[in-house]
C-alpha cells in the first residue's frame, strides 16, 4: 500500500494543470505587485468617499513621552515619538496627561505630506505659589540664570537690592539703601550692571548672576545707559566710554583700552571689535559707510549682513547685502539666544529680526500685549495682555490660559521653566508658577 506521500509524488500534473498554475502565479504578480508597492507609496482605499487616496503622516515628538494622544477622541495606541498614516482631512488632535494642561488642536493632513507636531512641551497645570516675598518693585534677570534680582523701596526714597535663589527660594541682601541711577541686563550672558550715586559720585557694578558672591566695582562719571555696550564677549562683557577711550571692562575689573573716540558722537563695537560711530544719519566704521536715513538714539547689534539700530519710537533693519532699509513699529526687544536673532514686540506686533536679516511677523492681535517672555527657541512667548496672561504659540497659532488676571511685572527663566510675577493688588507680593 503507497503511503500518502508517494501518492503526491505520483500525482501526474497535466498541462492544462501546469497553465493554470502559471496563469495563476503570473496573474498574481501583476495584481499583487502594484497593490503592494501603491501600498508602500501611501495609498489607500477610502471606504466612506469610496476612492483611492494617497496618504499623508502626521509625526508626533513631544514632551513628556508618556502622554498620550487622541484623534477625533480616538486614543492613538502608539508611544511618542511615532509616525502614523492618515487620510487627507482636518482632524481633531488632543494630547493630554494627568497634571498638565491638555494640549488640543485641530489639524489638516495633506496627500503625500508629513505634519510634525514635536519640539514643545506639555505645561504643568499647576497654581501659583507664594514665595512668602512681599513689598518687591521690580523683577531683574535673565533667561538662564540661577538667581534673580529684586528691587524693593529703602528709607529716604532709596532701594534695596536683593537676590532669590531659583530652585531654592533663598532670598539674600546685596545691598541695602542705595541710589539707582540706571541698571540693564546683558541679552548675551547672565550679567548686570547697577549705576549708583554714593557721596555724589558715580559707581557701576556689574554682578554675574550665577554667582553673586561679590560685584565688580567702578568709579566712573557715567550717569546714563548710552556710555555703555553690553558686548558679546563673555571675558570683557562691557564696553564703557570713559574719558575720551572706548575700554572693555571684564568680570574682574580689568580693563583694554580699544581706541579714542569723539564724545559726541554715538559708538558701537562689533564681535570683532570693530569700532563704529554715527553722525548726521551716517554709520561708518575704518573702511565702511552707510546712510541709514534716520535719526538714531541707539545702536543695538551690527554684523556683517544687517544693522540693527533704534530711533525714538521705531527699530531700523538695514540689509548689508541688498541695501534695503526697513522701519518696524515696536516699543521693546529682547535677544534670542537660540539663533542669536533680536525680537521686537510694540503693543500689537511681534517680529523677528534674523542673524541675516530676514524679518519675520511672527504675530499680530487685537489685544494689547503689556509685556513679553521668550519661553523656548523662538516659537512660544508668555504675554501680558491687559486682562490676562497667557502663552502664545506663534509656530502652530496656539493660545494657552495661564492667569486670568494682568501682571506687568513678569520674569520666565528657561532654565528652570519657572514664571515670577507681582502681583501689585496683594502687597506686591512676589509669586512662582512652575510650568
Amino acid at each position: 500500500m503507497d503511503k500518502p506521500h508517494q501518492k503526491i509524488l505520483k500525482t501526474h500534473l497535466t498541462r492544462p494543470i501546469r497553465l493554470v498554475i502559471m496563469c495563476t502565479l503570473i496573474t498574481s504578480f501583476f495584481v499583487i505587485s502594484p497593490l503592494l508597492i501603491a501600498y508602500a507609496s501611501g495609498y489607500r482605499y477610502n471606504f466612506s468617499k469610496h476612492r483611492i487616496v494617497q496618504t499623508g503622516v502626521l509625526n508626533i515628538d513631544i514632551e513628556p513621552k508618556d502622554a498620550k494622544v487622541f484623534l477625533n477622541n480616538e486614543k492613538i495606541e502608539h508611544r511618542i515619538p511615532f509616525n502614523i498614516s492618515l487620510y487627507p482631512d482636518t482632524y481633531l488632535l488632543t494630547i493630554k496627561k494627568d497634571g498638565y494642561k491638555t494640549w488640543e488642536k485641530s489639524i489638516t493632513i495633506n496627500s503625500k505630506q508629513t505634519t510634525y507636531i514635536n519640539y514643545f512641551n506639555l505645561f504643568k497645570d499647576s497654581l501659583p505659589t507664594f514665595t512668602n516675598i512681599s513689598g518687591i518693585d521690580q523683577i531683574i534677570g535673565t533667561p538662564n540664570a540661577n538667581n534673580l534680582l529684586l528691587l524693593s523701596e529703602a528709607p529716604n526714597n532709596k532701594t534695596k537690592i536683593s537676590s532669590l535663589s531659583i530652585k531654592e527660594n533663598i532670598q539674600n541682601i546685596l545691598l541695602d539703601n542705595v541710589n539707582i541711577l540706571e541698571y540693564s541686563f546683558s541679552p548675551y550672558y547672565d550679567f548686570v550692571y547697577f549705576i549708583i550715586s554714593e557721596n555724589n559720585e558715580e559707581k557701576l557694578l556689574l554682578y554675574d548672576l550665577n554667582n553673586l558672591t561679590s560685584a565688580t566695582t567702578l568709579n566712573t562719571g557715567i550717569k546714563d545707559t548710552t556710555k555703555i555696550q553690553w558686548h558679546k564677549n563673555k571675558s570683557f562683557p562691557l564696553i564703557i566710554e570713559e574719558n575720551g577711550n572706548l575700554e572693555m571692562l571684564s568680570l574682574t575689573g580689568n580693563k583694554k583700552t580699544i581706541t579714542e573716540i569723539s564724545t559726541t558722537t554715538l559708538w558701537y563695537v562689533d564681535q570683532n571689535e570693530k569700532v563704529w560711530q554715527y553722525q548726521n544719519n551716517i554709520l561708518n566704521s575704518s573702511d565702511k559707510e552707510y546712510n541709514l536715513q534716520y535719526q538714531l538714539s541707539q545702536i543695538i547689534d551690527i554684523n556683517k549682513t544687517r544693522i540693527l539700530a533704534k530711533t525714538n519710537n521705531e527699530f531700523v533693519v538695514y540689509n548689508i547685502d541688498t541695501k534695503n532699509l526697513n522701519v518696524i513699529n515696536g516699543d521693546n526687544i529682547l535677544f534670542n539666544n537660540f539663533n542669536n536673532s533680536w525680537i521686537i514686540f510694540s503693543k500689537s506686533d511681534i517680529t523677528e529680526i534674523t542673524e541675516k536679516g530676514t524679518i519675520n511677523l511672527q504675530y499680530r492681535g487685537e489685544e494689547k500685549i503689556k509685556n513679553l517672555q521668550l519661553m523656548d527657541e523662538g516659537k512660544m512667548y508668555l504675554i501680558a495682555t491687559d486682562n490676562e496672561l497667557k502663552i502664545l504659540d506663534v509656530d502652530k497659532y496656539l493660545q494657552f490660559p495661564v492667569l486670568s488676571k494682568t501682571e506687568n511685572n513678569i520674569y520666565f527663566n528657561q532654565k528652570n521653566l519657572q514664571l515670577f510675577y507681582i502681583d501689585e493688588e496683594e502687597n506686591n507680593n512676589l509669586y512662582n508658577l512652575e510650568f
